[in-house]
């Protein structure tokens, strides 16, 4: 009787755990993703590392995130503050990065020491560095800065350009990106970006000349660069990514750039409304974006002419390492105007 007792016993244990099994197999189990949407889980992760802190001068792709038109694109993208980080070129050739801003001459000057990096498209037409000064003090041209004692970043292209092909002579104190001594001496002059810096000098009381450097006709964009293999190898993200972020910049042009702003805001609480629209307004004023279509400029693209000028600059100044494939550098595309 025992052993039937012990028979029963595990055939009972057996059904129960067949039951157990069963009931398991009909209930949603980690791989039954129905009910989650797959279409986040699918998109590509995408990360664009910016230059600086969040800034109006990033708005448009800001825009572009919080509209959801990467989204749109299928892409799931991250807008990645950065600042005063000097090896982001090389984030993006190894890969950590995908996409990063910068200028169209330090990335010519990347590829020329075998860096491999290539331009994707320009979301500005002219960089808005320039040269800020008291208006007091009458500087009229950047011919006037000759023999005088500038603020400025002394491994820049356009500072070489300044003293070796125009022959201005300049006292360089280098930049520490601070207005406290310009607020303090009506003599001092400094670099600065044109969209941001003259607004907090004229909020204390000061009235600055700017003058573009790029007025000096060394004129590079302000562009997004990548690594070229993948660049190569994924032409729909990267077209995906243009996409979205050239509309993302239309629309904030157009638009009020609350949405934008908005999200700055909240990463860079420096930021104002008021500095905002300000920096917004500058934009247009200085034709940043769309640049001058009499001219020929064109929101989004290069020119070819601009580009070899650059290219030839970089040479004569010797900033170049190397020769540079202009049609691996810029592999979709260099229109003529």
């Amino acid at each position: 009787m025992k052993s039937l007792k012990i028979s029963v016993q595990r055939l009972a244990a057996c059904l129960i755990f067949i039951i157990v099994l069963i009931s398991c197999s009909d209930s949603p189990g980690p791989m039954a993703t129905s009910e989650v949407p797959n279409d986040a889980m699918n998109r590509p992760n995408v990360v664009l590392q910016t230059d600086w802190y969040a800034q109006p001068e990033h708005a448009g792709f800001y825009h572009a995130l919080h509209a959801g038109f990467y989204e749109e694109e299928g892409l799931e993208v991250e807008v990645r503050p950065g600042a005063n980080m000097s090896n982001i070129p090389q984030l993006v050739a190894t890969g950590r990065v995908q996409f990063a801003l910068g200028t169209s001459d330090n990335t010519l000057m990347a590829i020329s020491r075998g860096i491999p990096l290539v331009s994707v498209f320009p979301y500005f037409q002219h960089d808005p560095q320039c040269i800020m000064s008291h208006k007091s003090l009458g500087l009229q041209s950047l011919m006037d800065l000759d023999g005088r004692r500038v603020m400025i970043n002394p491994g820049a292209g356009y500072v070489q350009f300044l003293q070796k092909s125009l022959g201005i002579r300049l006292q360089i104190v280098p930049l520490d990106y601070s207005l406290t001594r310009f607020l303090s001496d009506p003599d001092f002059i400094q670099q600065c970006f044109i969209t941001n810096e003259p607004f907090y000098v004229t909020k204390e009381g000061i009235e600055p000349m700017v003058i573009p450097l790029s007025q000096s006709g060394f004129d590079p964009y302000r562009q997004v660069y990548a690594e070229a293999s993948y660049v190569q190898e994924n032409p729909d993200i990267v077209a995906a990514f243009m996409r979205a972020s050239i509309r993302g910049w239309q629309a904030y042009v157009d638009g009020d750039g609350n949405l934008a702003h908005a999200a700055i805001a909240e990463l860079n609480p420096q930021h104002t409304e008021e500095s905002m629209s300000w920096s917004k307004a500058a934009m247009q004023e200085y034709q940043l974006t769309h640049g001058d279509p009499s001219s020929g400029e064109v929101f989004g693209k290069f020119d070819r002419e601009r580009i070899m000028t650059l290219i030839r600059q970089l040479t004569e100044l010797e900033l170049l390492d190397g020769d540079v494939d202009v049609e691996k550098a810029f592999p979709l595309g260099l229109p003529s105007p």
